[in-house]
């Protein structure tokens, strides 16, 4: 989502306001913060987590697509790392800025703060940037706990759109160097603080999966059924998983999912993506794709079977909970 050279000239920038003198520093970083505190206030707490409320997950899906990278988690969607710092119900707070922007925060309390996430808005409540306060995590090997930056060396990640400046994200900057609670209890030599900042344009039409992400045997005249704004979950052919790698070449079906089949032959192939849009806006947009099919089911699981020149189909649609999104199951069974 980025290029090396971009990378260097923006720490570069971020290294000549560092390198102020030292009294020049402390006395415009205390005015600023200062300033900041006494515009932040906190929200009460809402019905919904900010992680879950529709408009933010939708304004957050808006501004980083269905991309995967390594921030809080090793090589998982960087939008779900986003919305899982801001998950805690009791610690949101939004400031007001004198120009009428505003910012709205939350944290992750199962770091105490250490991983948390801020929203820039405009005056009419446009989404211009993202801050991800983040250790830089690779993914775990084996029973190996991820690999993340220590406390004392987080990174702040500012999320732009593309043709944005950088500096129009500047109190992100000032949000991130205020420590939650917990966090400014920290013995000095253990306190977070931001080491580095880094500014990344983002991709938000970058698909969440790619066609080599299609199992075999899947029927190529429903490949339109697959919502390129949804991410791959699973996937099987000829009765195996194919997705995950970690569970390649085991039973498509549990013992349990075998019973409840009955006599339903499995497909020949399924897919399933998850999708963090709005339920009714799935299932309205798959009563277009899927036109003339049957449909069945209510409330948090819909399913619509149909027919094309390939064979039988179905697609299912569930919904767990507001957090984990839509699940889009598609599967094909061929003519034989």
């Amino acid at each position: 989502m980025n290029t090396p050279g971009k990378i260097t000239l923006r720490m570069l920038s971020l290294c000549a306001a560092l390198c102020l003198p030292l009294s020049t520093m402390a006395e415009t970083i205390s005015a600023e913060d200062a300033a900041f505190v006494a515009a932040t206030v906190p929200v009460p707490s809402p019905p919904l987590r900010l992680s879950a409320h529709p408009e933010i997950r939708a304004d957050v899906f808006k501004l980083l697509g269905y991309a995967r990278g390594s921030y809080t988690q090793g090589n998982t969607l960087i939008a779900r790392q986003v919305l899982d710092s801001m998950y805690s119900l009791d610690d949101i707070t939004r400031t007001m800025l004198p120009d009428g922007r505003s910012v709205l925060a939350s944290i992750d309390a199962g770091t105490h703060g250490a991983r948390r996430a801020a929203m820039l808005f405009d005056p009419q409540r446009k989404l211009l940037a993202l801050g991800l306060v983040n250790g830089h995590c690779q993914a775990a090997t084996g029973d190996a706990a991820p690999a993340c930056l220590p406390p004392t060396h987080a990174v702040l990640t500012v999320f732009l759109p593309p043709g944005a400046e950088d500096e129009m994200a500047a109190p992100l900057l000032v949000w991130a160097r205020q420590l939650p609670t917990m966090l400014a209890q920290a013995a000095q030599e253990q306190r977070q603080s931001i080491a580095a900042v880094e500014y990344i344009t983002t991709r938000p039409g970058q698909p969440g999966w790619e066609p080599r992400d299609v199992p075999p045997g899947f029927s190529a005249s429903l490949l339109h059924l697959l919502l390129p704004n949804a991410e791959l979950n699973s996937s099987s052919s000829g009765g195996k998983i194919v997705t995950p790698a970690g569970l390649a070449g085991l039973p498509m079906r549990t013992p349990t999912e075998a019973a409840e089949a009955g006599d339903e032959p499995m497909p020949d192939a399924d897919i399933t993506l998850r999708s963090y849009a709005d339920f009714h806006w799935v299932l309205n947009t798959y009563a277009k794709l899927a036109k003339g099919a049957q449909v069945k089911g209510h409330d948090d699981k819909v399913v619509f079977t149909g027919n094309d020149t390939s064979g039988r189909y179905t697609v299912t649609l569930r919904e767990p909970n507001k957090d984990d999104g839509v699940f889009i199951t598609v599967a094909s069974w061929r003519e034989k």
